[in-house]
This record gives C-alpha cells, sequence and structure tokens, in this order.
C-alpha cells in the first residue's frame, strides 16, 4: 500500500476478554467494515481463523522482537467499505503504551485528500470516515479513536487523560475525562449511545448522513 489514512482505535488491555476478538468483528461488520480476507501470506484464511489467531496473541501478551519474524505476529485482515481499493486492519500489543493495544484501519491517503493540497480532506470521504468512527466508538471497550496520515503519531490514552493534544486529523473521538485543549479543534458532545467527545479538525466537514 503507497501513503496511507490511518484511524486509531485503543484498548485497554485489562478490558480483553474470552472472545473479545469475535464480538469486535461483528461490530465491524454492523458499522459497515466487511471482512473481505487476510492480508499477504495470510490470504485465504476465514474470519474466524484470524480473529482466533489474534485472540490467542493478545491473551499470551505477544509483542513482535526484532528477531522474531513476521509470520508469528498479528494476522492483518482486508475489508471491504466504500469505494476505496484497500482497506486493511492490523492490531499492535503495548502501543502506543504500556498497558494498551491498537486497531488501526489504513486506507490510501490519495483515496480520501485532495490530490491537489494533501492537508484538505475531500468532503464526502471524511463524513463517510466520521460516521463509521462514531459507530465504532459505541464498541464498549474503544477508548480512544484518532485519524491523521502514515507518519502521524497516536496520542496514548495516558497522555490524552493529562491533556496533551490528540491526532486530529481530521478528527478524533475521546471520552470526556480527556478534556478539549484550546488548539482550535471544534468540540462536539456525543450523547447518543455510549458517551464521549468529537473532536474535529475545522468546521468544513460535513455531518453525518
Amino acid at each position: 500500500m503507497p501513503a496511507y489514512f490511518e484511524m486509531s482505535l485503543q484498548f485497554l488491555r485489562k478490558d480483553l476478554y474470552p472472545g473479545f476478538m469475535t464480538d469486535f468483528d461483528a461490530h465491524l461488520e454492523e458499522a459497515g467494515l466487511a471482512f473481505f480476507d487476510g492480508f499477504w501470506e495470510d490470504r485465504g484464511l476465514s474470519q474466524k481463523e484470524i480473529a482466533a489467531w489474534n485472540q490467542k496473541k493478545l491473551e499470551k501478551d505477544f509483542c513482535l522482537g526484532p528477531t522474531t519474524h513476521r509470520s508469528r505476529d498479528y494476522k492483518q485482515t482486508l475489508y471491504r467499505f466504500g469505494d476505496y481499493s484497500e482497506v486493511r486492519g492490523f492490531w499492535m500489543n503495548q502501543y502506543p503504551d504500556k498497558g494498551l493495544f491498537n486497531c488501526s484501519i489504513i486506507i490510501p491517503e490519495s483515496e480520501v485528500v485532495d490530490e491537489g493540497n494533501y492537508t484538505i480532506f475531500l468532503p464526502e470521504q471524511a463524513g463517510q470516515l466520521r460516521e463509521l468512527a462514531e459507530k465504532l466508538w459505541q464498541f464498549p471497550a474503544v477508548k480512544a479513536i484518532q485519524t491523521g496520515m502514515e507518519e502521524d503519531g497516536h496520542i496514548s490514552l495516558r497522555e490524552l487523560r493529562k491533556g496533551v493534544p490528540a491526532c486530529v486529523c481530521p478528527f478524533a473521538i475521546v471520552e470526556r475525562d480527556c478534556h478539549p485543549y484550546d488548539d482550535g479543534s471544534r468540540v462536539i458532545e456525543l450523547t447518543r449511545g455510549k458517551p464521549g467527545l468529537l473532536l474535529l479538525e475545522n468546521d468544513d466537514l460535513p455531518p453525518c448522513q
């Protein structure tokens, strides 16, 4: 995949439970991310096989070491979503901080931004991705959703709770105790379903349909 846009979801390791991956996959499907295939050498694996592998890895608190072959790592998944050429999901444990694990959903950045100015998100894509994020936020264990480009770093939950600015490119969703900061972001309180704060990079983003 070329340079990509990333939506990052953080979870606390203490919230991991048997069947977590199966439940999360079902929520992804309900939100509109339809399972397509495993990625790379894992093509042909079923969603159930990938979920079982990743569940076991998380339960063992596995982190890929510098000398460990990538075949031992968490398995990645390809999804169908919108008209994007590739939508991929992957997991990282003890990231971006200890006691956390992270699911990243990535899409080629050229398909979400203006080709003439990579700082401007295409309105339809931005609205579609915001709607997806608001649906994913309803999964009980999600603690933070941040967005950005490949080179953007994502802020850990611990830092967010200290008031460190989230990565809001073009939006983020955080818990209420992650107080919004004065960086120009628009803050919208989410009141339907699971409470939270939606942070918008600017007012140009369209509302969800």
